[in-house]
């Protein structure tokens, strides 16, 4: 008798509550195994983690400010620049959306909600796009600073590059 029909064997001698119990805990151990084996990660704490880890926005900062930094080094006259930048709140996730609206009688009504994509690990809403936060000042020191010429060039690099204002950008000449 091969092990599959022993095991049968002794299944079948098994009683109605017991029987149903053993199902059950079989069942428990497989979704645990399963995960184990797998190691298959909730969605909702991988969007959470992801979103709360430094490559979100604090990666975005350091990262424009070391572009902006070998940007500027490049225009003439400037030399060794660094770079800080302040932002104003943080990235922002934008979510799919789909509307529903409904015209009765003298009333529209309308509903929005999201898309909502379905895969093997569960439901997720569609994400659209991020958007970066806003630049709201840049510092930039520099070995050419202390010149007006390069100070003018600086201002107006910076101001293309990022779309602000001329006075929320602060040239000085390094030590």
């Amino acid at each position: 008798m091969s092990k599959a029909e022993e095991f049968l064997a002794k299944l079948k001698n098994i009683k109605g509550t017991k029987f149903i119990v053993l199902l059950g805990i079989s069942g428990i151990a497989v979704i645990f195994l399963s995960d184990i084996l797998w190691g298959k990660k909730n969605t909702a704490e991988k969007n959470v983690t992801e979103i709360s880890s430094e490559s979100g926005y604090a990666a975005y900062v350091s990262e424009t400010e070391a572009r902006l930094a070998d940007m500027l080094e490049k225009i003439d006259g400037v030399g060794k620049a660094e770079v800080m930048m302040t932002v104003s709140g943080t990235e922002e996730y934008i979510y799919a959306e789909e509307e529903k609206s409904d015209t009765g009688g003298d009333r529209v009504s309308r509903e929005n909600k999201y898309v909502v994509i379905g895969g093997n690990s569960g439901k997720e809403a569609l994400l659209r796009k991020i958007e970066n936060p806003e630049i709201s000042g840049v510092v930039v020191v520099c070995e050419g600073g202390d010149s007006n010429i390069v100070k003018e060039k600086v201002i107006n690099a910076v101001s293309a590059a990022f779309d602000i204002s001329t006075h929320k950008i602060f040239v000085a000449k390094s030590k």
